[in-house]
């Protein structure tokens, strides 16, 4: 049994929802009775979530197709959160990382894809929430990096750079924004994603490893885990974070990532 952090009928508003880490949040916050609007750019997905998560959760679910490269579609993604929900309680921004690809082989295209969508993204969502964040009586905001794990270090360079520029922005926007305002961050380390799993069966394919367990035994080499973590522990941790039981966490960056030291 869940532990109850008194986030019934709060709204949460959480981008990249639809699918890994950022759905591991928004259900996290449905089996506490919130509200949720789940923000992803792909139908299918979207409606699979949001099925998903009526089935599991006690709050509503709204879902809303939303490219977070678009800085339009975030202030509708905001506008259309508070017309169905009457305000926004808690904002959680992590959106998926690009296909990973080695520091040298990055184009600069995808450098500036990766700025949209793994910084100005998030920019751009606290932006257009903070109005109604500072309404509520226990606004907040927590930030969910990009995946920091050593053995995919190169293959991760683009969103573990953003990822950092993400924990910085945490940082000095708490100072600003505290007391009516909370802002975290949470750094994940590996995880039994279906993105980390597709991506380490791309790398067996390559040859890299003879099998997908090597591949993972290579991942937690850092870790003294044996096995990945549970998506849905790290969402537990985000919701934790957005409640009062957190009210004097601010401006904190909590890995978790088993203890690897990240």
């Amino acid at each position: 049994m869940d532990i109850d952090l008194g986030l019934e009928g709060n709204v949460a508003l959480v981008t990249g929802s639809a699918t890994g880490l950022g759905h591991a949040c928004a259900e996290a916050f449905s089996r506490q009775g919130a509200n949720v609007a789940l923000a992803a750019p792909n139908l299918d997905d979207l409606a699979y979530a949001s099925d998903r998560l009526h089935a599991l959760g006690e709050g509503e679910i709204l879902g809303l197709e939303v490219d977070v490269r678009n800085r339009d579609h975030l202030a509708a993604l905001v506008e259309e959160t508070v017309d169905q929900y009457g305000g926004i309680d808690h904002l959680v921004t992590g959106p998926r990382p690009l296909e990973p690809e080695r520091f040298l082989d990055v184009s600069d295209e995808d450098w500036f894809r990766g700025f949209d969508r793994l910084f100005m993204s998030v920019v751009w969502a606290i932006r257009e929430s903070y109005a109604h964040l500072e309404e509520s009586d226990q606004g907040s905001v927590v930030t969910v990096a990009n995946p920091a794990i050593p053995a995919l270090t190169d293959e991760l360079s683009v969103a573990t750079a953003y990822g950092r520029a993400v924990q910085g922005l945490t940082e000095s926007q708490a100072k600003k924004f505290a007391p009516e305002v909370r802002v975290n961050a949470v750094v994940p380390g590996p995880h039994e994603t279906a993105d980390l799993e597709k991506f380490l069966g791309r790398r067996v394919d390559a040859g890299e490893f003879t099998d997908v367990p090597s591949a993972w035994e290579a991942v937690l080499a850092d870790c003294p885990y044996e096995s990945p973590g549970d998506p849905l522990d790290l969402g537990k941790v985000v919701t934790f974070l957005s409640s009062q039981h957190a009210s004097f966490v601010n401006g904190a960056t909590i890995p978790v990532d088993g203890g690897s030291g990240l």
